[in-house]
């Protein structure tokens, strides 16, 4: 990885143990990690904070992540979008990381995440834009 801890990843989770989790992974493999409980944070910090990649789960209180996926492709067009789904209720994972492919994720991972695709993952979509 050349330069890892220039790369700023926005971690949006509403799951307080899967969010911390997660972003210790990411910090332990040396990015620089900021962390949103909702969409709604999530969209707000975007406009004006610089970042390299967004992973975000689909399904969370408020707009949810399908939606913020949408808003924060309006805020930041170019902005690689990591898509994340353990599924709910009759959605399974499958589909819902399909229908974030539709909108623009550049990658979806299936909950529980492991460790080396998450890291796969963030890899391909800071990749999208060197």
């Amino acid at each position: 990885m050349s330069d890892v801890t220039a790369k700023r990843i926005l971690v949006v989770e509403d799951d307080t143990f899967v969010l911390t989790m997660i972003s210790r992974l990411l910090r332990r493999a040396g990015y620089d990690v900021f962390e949103a409980m909702r969409a709604e944070q999530a969209i707000s910090v975007v406009g004006n904070t610089a970042f390299d990649a967004v992973l975000t789960d689909i399904f969370m209180p408020g707009i949810g992540g399908i939606e913020g996926i949408i808003r924060i492709h309006a805020i930041k067009p170019n902005l690689p979008i990591i898509a994340m789904s353990a599924g709910y209720d009759d959605m399974t994972s499958e589909k819902a990381n399909e229908a974030a492919l539709k909108i623009g994720a550049v990658a979806v991972l299936s909950k529980p995440v492991e460790k080396d695709d998450l890291l796969a993952a963030v890899e391909k979509a800071l990749a999208v834009n060197s």
